[in-house]
């Protein structure tokens, strides 16, 4: 039974709680990190100063809505220090940034931003146009191999997107198999996904080329982790490029102890995909909340349900 001491109680850990984290909702005392190739260790400034897409895409902010703006976030001013981390075999130039500072900024010049997750599947079909049946030795060079690793590294910890390979067993050498290649995955995918083809240009360089967006590259090695994580970028944010702010409602047992009613407030506190919340109602039955967020209502929907709430 929710006795009336508990019921006071809890009305006053909701009421204080609320009224105490919403002014500074989006602060933590945690890091951003970034992270690069211990290849480019030699260009750690000018990769410092050129974090901010980075920065902003891990958040999720449009970056559309920053450019029209002409919102600066400088990244050198949220930056801490470096050191570098192996990743199993991998090792990778870990960058972090102040997340107080940055999300202040964000609050500051009125910034939309949330928590931003994705998921792809990479086709990738190799070949060498100038010595047959060599697709086994393109798979397995090391140079292959580390772009492969790095890639789904970078892009699961700067991007927050997971992607998975697949490998074709035939390469589409001709413009007519490609479209026909990019029409069957179309109807067999329902998720994003992108097709990669390697392939000899000449003696000295490697064609790097992605059909589904028409674009071709030229390495003289077989390098390709940066033309891919900004194809993947491109392809996973198409659907997710208009960010609006939305107010909904979630209601919550009121049979929550008070140590699971102070948890989930300090959860909706603390994290960036809940912008404002108050407590709505209390009732004997149920707890209502009402919240701003920039989540969609099917979002918003999955997350309250792992807290345990039915939003309305």
């Amino acid at each position: 039974m929710f006795s009336k001491k508990i019921f006071s109680s809890v009305a006053i850990i909701l009421s204080f709680i609320s009224l105490s984290f919403n002014s500074m909702a989006q602060i933590s005392d945690n890091f951003i990190l970034l992270y690069e190739s211990y290849s480019k260790l030699n260009q750690i400034e000018e990769i410092i100063q050129n974090s901010d897409q980075k920065i902003m895409r891990k958040y999720g902010v449009n970056q559309k809505y920053v450019q029209e703006r002409e919102i600066n976030l400088q990244a050198t001013k949220h930056f801490i220090g470096y050191q570098i981390k192996k990743f199993n075999d991998q090792r990778l130039v870990e960058l972090k940034f102040s997340k107080d500072s940055i999300e202040k900024f964000f609050l500051d010049n009125s910034i939309p931003f949330l928590s931003f997750q994705g998921k792809a599947k990479i086709f990738i079909g190799a070949n060498d146009s100038f010595f047959s049946q060599s697709n086994l030795f393109i798979y397995e060079s090391e140079v292959f191999q580390n772009e492969l690793i790095d890639s789904k590294l970078l892009s699961s910890l700067n991007q927050n997107i997971t992607i998975d390979y697949e490998f074709l067993d035939n390469y589409p050498v001709s413009s007519y198999e490609q479209q026909e290649l990019l029409q069957s995955i179309e109807s067999s995918e329902e998720g994003d996904w992108l097709v990669l083809l390697i392939d000899r240009f000449d003696l000295d360089k490697w064609s790097i080329q992605f059909p589904k967006t028409s674009t071709i590259y030229l390495e003289d090695e077989i390098e390709f982790q940066n033309y891919l994580l900004d194809q993947i970028l491109e392809e996973v944010l198409m659907i997710t490029n208009v960010i609006s702010k939305n107010s909904y409602s979630v209601i919550f047992d009121a049979e929550l102890s008070l140590e699971q009613i102070t948890e989930l407030v300090e959860t909706l506190s603390l994290s960036t995909d809940i912008l404002h919340f108050r407590v709505k109602k209390i009732s004997a039955d149920e707890i209502e909340i009402e919240y701003e967020t920039y989540l969609d209502k099917d979002k918003a929907t999955a997350f309250f349900k792992e807290l345990g709430g039915t939003t309305i």
